[in-house]
């Protein structure tokens, strides 16, 4: 049996870190979730000894859209500690009338941290996983045009550690 060479293995940016702000759902006119949270990311100091220093923390914005967007709203509060994977995007805004220029991290991907997070995982087909969710109005809305917002995040606990 001859060796096949497999496709080049795809890579994209991720980073890791924590929920430092109450996570915000918002809607465009179009109906599109937009999900928003301030996210802090620790930085460490490699020592001479190789021990490490643990420097402070960065803050930046992370952002995710569509279908995505509710998930990660229904699931992710202050201080859970994550891994995102997608891009960074540059932009411009406005404070105090001054143009800044800045960053944000669009994530398509989010996902609890299982190196710090104690979960369970659900492995039901989707089908039977999404039945309760039927209950709901077709927009995934609670009836106020607004996401719902007041669940627990189903199946994950924090592990105390917060970030």
């Amino acid at each position: 049996m001859e060796y096949q060479r497999s496709q080049p293995i795809k890579t994209s940016q991720s980073i890791n870190g924590f929920i430092a702000s109450d996570p915000k759902i918002t809607f465009n006119d179009r109906g599109q979730a937009r999900f928003y949270a301030r996210i802090g990311i620790n930085h460490f100091q490699r020592n001479g000894d190789g021990s490490f220093t643990e420097l402070d923390p960065s803050f930046h914005d992370l952002i995710q859209f569509g279908r995505g967007a509710e998930l990660s709203m229904e699931r992710f509060r202050r201080g859970d500690n994550f891994l995102a994977q997608g891009y960074v995007r540059d932009y411009t805004h406005v404070v105090d009338g001054e143009e800044i220029n800045d960053q944000q991290f669009v994530t398509n991907r989010l996902a609890h941290d299982p190196n710090t997070t104690t979960y369970q995982v659900d492995r039901r087909p989707r089908s039977e996983r999404e039945a309760p969710a039927a209950a709901r109005d077709s927009t995934g809305r609670n009836g106020t045009g607004r996401a719902a917002t007041e669940h627990a995040p189903v199946g994950v606990e924090s592990n105390g550690l917060g970030h």
